[in-house]
C-alpha cells in the first residue's frame, strides 16, 4: 500500500495562519499589559498597549484602567486566557472568538480590603477584531458578553 501523502499547506493557508499567529500574540500580550496595569493601579497609553490596540478596543481598555485607578483599586490575580479560535480572515483584518476568565482576579482598596465586586460576571466570549495598522496586528474593536459556561463556545479549549 502506498504511503499516503499530506497535502501541503497552501500560500494563503500559510498566510492567513500566519496572521491569526500575529493577531493572538497582539492580543496576548494586550491583555498582560491590562493585567500588568490593574495591579498597579493606573491607566497609561503605554507603547504595550498602543502597540497591540487601536480604535475603539483601546478606548475601551483605558476606560476600564481608569476606572480602576479612579477607585483606588489594585488587582491580585491576572486574567485567564481559557481559549482563542479564529472566527473569520480577510487581508487586513481577521475576527477572533476568545474565552476570557476573572473569577481568579480579586481587587482591593488602598486599606487592603477585599472590593471585588459581587454577582457580576467574571466569564466572558469576546468578539475581537483584529486589523492589521501599518504592518502590525493591532485589536480594534470587541464584543463582550458574559457566559456562564464556555459549553458549544468556538473558543472553548
Amino acid at each position: 500500500m502506498p504511503a499516503s501523502t499530506t497535502p501541503t499547506e497552501s500560500q494563503i493557508e500559510r498566510q492567513m495562519r500566519l496572521d491569526y499567529e500575529a493577531a493572538e500574540k497582539a492580543y496576548r500580550a494586550n491583555m498582560a499589559e491590562q493585567d500588568r496595569q490593574s495591579q498597579l493601579g493606573v491607566a497609561e497609553k503605554t507603547q504595550a498597549l498602543t502597540s497591540t490596540a487601536t480604535g475603539n478596543y483601546l478606548r475601551f481598555v483605558l476606560q476600564v484602567l481608569r476606572d480602576i485607578r479612579d477607585s483606588d483599586w489594585r488587582a491580585k490575580g491576572i486574567t485567564t486566557i481559557r481559549g482563542v479560535a479564529p472566527n473569520g480572515w480577510q487581508e487586513n483584518q481577521l475576527q477572533l472568538k476568545v474565552c476570557e476568565d476573572n473569577s481568579a482576579v480579586k481587587f482591593t482598596d488602598k486599606k487592603g480590603r477585599d472590593v471585588t465586586p459581587k454577582n457580576v460576571a467574571r466569564t466572558y466570549v469576546q468578539d475581537l477584531t483584529v486589523s492589521r495598522v501599518e504592518g502590525r496586528w493591532k485589536v480594534s474593536e470587541v464584543e463582550s458578553r458574559a457566559a456562564k459556561t464556555y459549553e458549544g463556545v468556538s473558543c472553548a479549549a
